[in-house]
C-alpha cells in the first residue's frame, strides 16, 4: 500500500526525549487489532525504540526512536519481517489519495461478485436443497466467493500463518474453509451443505470492509478540503517583476506580490501596502482585519482591498494551514484510554476464540456425539466473536470524528477531546462574530425599470472582472 511518510524530530514527541526522532509510517494489510498490536510489539522490541503506536484505522504507525541506534530503514524492515507492508519514503498525499480510491473500488468490486453468488446459494440451499443440480450449481457458485472475492482474506490468514500469527482473518478463513471442505465432502457422500454459511459469511464481512474504506476515503476527503483552501500559484517579485510561480517554490525570504481579491499564498510579513484580510478560515470571525506595514499575515486568507507585498517567513508544512492539518492527522492517528482498552483486549481475543471454538468442537463429539453439529457450533464460534468491531469501531468513529469537524471547521485535537465530549451540556460562544457568516447576500430584487432579470444580467456583466471576494 503507498502511502505518506514523514520524519520529524521533537514534534509531539510523548517520552519528552529531546535526543529522539519521531517518524511516521503507513502500513498495509493489518485487518484486525491483533495485527496493530503484533506490529507495536515487533517495532517495540526493536533497539533503539522508545515508543511505538499503531493505528488500525489510519493504517499509520508513529515511533520515537533514538537516531544513534536505529534507521528508518531498520524500523521498516521490522515492519515487513512481521508480514505487513510499508509505505515507500517518497510517496506523497495524492498517491495515499488514489490508493484509498482505488481499494474503495476493489472492495465495492468484491461486494458486487459475493452478493448475488451468495444470495443465489441461499436460495439453491432452501429451494431445492435436496436436488442433484441445486447441490452441483451451489459448489459452482460458491467457488467464486470463497477463491475469487475472498482471495485477500486467505493470502492475509496464510501470510499470518507463516509467521506463526492469527489475526480476524485467521478466524474467517477457519470458518469459511472448514464449511466449504465439509460441504464439498458431503456433497459426495449424500449429505447436508452449508455452503450457503461460507459464502454470505465472506458476503457480509466484504461489505463491511467497503464500508470501512468509504468511512477512511471520506475522512481524508475533509483533509484533503483543508489543503485545497491554500494557494496554488503566487506572485513572485524577482527585480521589480512580477512571475507567477507554484507556491512550491516559494522559498522562506521570498517577496511575493498580493492582489486584491488573491489569497495570501504563505505565512509572511507585510513589507509595503495596507489592505483587510479576511482571516475567518483560520480564527472564525467574520470582519476582515486591517494589516498595515510590519504586520503578520497568514496563507490562505484573503486579501480584501489593497495590493499587498509580503516576505515570506514560512513556507510548505511549516504554514498555519499545514499545522492545522498536522494536528488533525496526529488527533486522527492518536488513541484515547477507551481505544486503548479495546485494542489490549482485542489484541488477545483471537487466540481465545479459536480455542474456543476447538473446545466446542470437542465437547460436541465428545459429549453429545454428534461431530457435525460441534463442526457447525465452532464455525459460529469462529465467526460471530471475530473481533473486526471490537478491533475498529474506536478508531473508525474517531477517524470519521474528527474528519467531520476539520470538514464543518472545528479542530479536535486530540481523541480525549472528542471522548470528553459526551460529558457537554452547555456550549458558551463569546460572540456572535464566531456564529454568523458576516457575508452579504442578495434576498430580493426590485427594478425600478425594465424587468428584474435584466438588471440582474446587468449587474452581473458589471462584476464579471472584479477581484473583490
Amino acid at each position: 500500500m503507498a502511502t505518506a511518510q514523514r520524519e520529524r524530530r521533537n514534534q509531539g514527541d510523548p517520552t519528552g526525549r529531546e535526543d529522539l526522532a519521531r517518524i511516521e509510517l503507513s502500513i498495509g494489510g493489518m485487518s484486525c487489532a491483533s495485527c496493530a498490536g503484533r506490529v507495536e510489539r515487533a517495532l517495540s522490541d526493536r533497539s533503539g525504540v522508545a515508543e511505538a503506536k499503531v493505528n488500525l484505522a489510519t493504517e499509520r504507525a508513529t515511533i520515537a526512536y533514538d537516531p544513534g541506534s536505529a534507521e528508518p530503514d531498520d524500523l521498516r524492515r521490522t515492519i515487513a519481517d512481521a508480514g505487513y507492508t510499508v509505505a515507500p519514503a517518497d510517496a506523497d498525499r495524492e498517491q495515499v489519495e488514489d490508493e484509498q480510491e482505488r481499494e474503495r473500488r476493489r472492495s465495492l468490486r468484491r461486494v458486487l461478485l459475493a452478493w448475488p453468488l451468495g444470495l443465489a446459494v441461499m436460495a439453491l440451499a432452501y429451494g431445492f436443497g435436496d436436488a442433484s443440480w441445486a447441490r452441483w450449481s451451489a459448489l459452482g457458485l460458491t467457488v467464486p466467493v470463497q477463491f475469487v472475492a475472498g482471495w485477500p482474506i486467505l493470502t492475509s490468514a496464510w501470510q499470518r500463518a507463516r509467521l506463526r500469527g492469527a489475526g480476524m482473518d485467521t478466524l474467517i478463513a477457519l470458518g469459511t474453509l472448514t464449511a466449504f471442505t465439509y460441504s464439498t465432502y458431503e456433497l459426495v457422500a449424500g449429505g447436508e451443505l452449508y455452503y450457503e454459511t461460507a459464502a454470505l459469511i465472506i458476503a457480509f464481512i466484504l461489505l463491511g470492509r467497503y464500508f470501512e474504506a468509504r468511512a477512511k476515503s471520506r475522512a481524508s476527503n475533509a483533509i484533503k478540503a483543508l489543503l485545497d483552501l491554500g494557494a496554488k500559484q503566487a506572485r513572485l517579485l524577482v527585480d521589480g517583476e512580477e512571475r507567477l510561480v507554484p507556491i512550491e517554490a516559494v522559498e522562506v525570504g521570498a517577496l511575493l506580490r498580493v492582489r486584491p481579491g488573491e489569497k495570501i499564498p504563505v505565512d509572511g510579513a507585510l513589507v509595503a501596502g495596507a489592505s483587510a484580510v479576511d482571516e475567518s478560515m483560520l480564527t472564525g470571525e467574520s470582519a476582515p482585519v486591517d494589516k498595515t506595514e510590519g504586520s503578520s499575515v497568514a496563507g490562505a486568507t484573503i486579501n480584501v482591498d489593497g495590493a499587498l507585498t509580503i516576505r515570506a517567513t514560512a513556507v510548505g508544512s511549516e504554514t498555519a494551514l499545514h499545522q492545522i492539518v498536522r494536528l488533525v492527522e496526529q488527533a486522527q492517528a492518536g488513541g484515547g484510554p477507551v481505544e486503548r482498552l479495546v485494542d489490549r483486549i482485542a489484541a488477545v481475543f483471537v487466540p481465545v476464540v479459536i480455542t474456543l471454538a476447538a473446545v466446542t468442537f470437542v465437547g460436541w463429539a465428545v459429549f453429545a456425539g454428534d461431530s457435525t453439529e460441534g463442526l457447525i457450533a465452532a464455525v459460529a464460534v469462529l465467526i460471530i466473536a471475530c473481533p473486526c468491531a471490537l478491533g475498529l469501531a474506536t478508531p473508525t468513529a474517531l477517524l470519521v470524528g474528527t474528519g467531520r469537524g476539520a470538514a464543518m471547521g472545528v479542530l479536535i485535537k486530540g481523541a480525549e477531546v472528542l471522548e470528553k465530549t459526551r460529558r457537554i451540556d452547555t456550549v458558551v460562544f463569546d460572540k456572535t462574530g464566531t456564529l454568523t457568516r458576516g457575508e452579504m447576500s442578495l434576498v430580493g430584487v426590485e427594478a425600478e425599470q425594465g424587468d428584474d432579470r435584466e438588471v440582474l444580467s446587468r449587474a452581473a456583466a458589471v462584476e464579471a472582472f472584479s477581484e473583490h471576494p
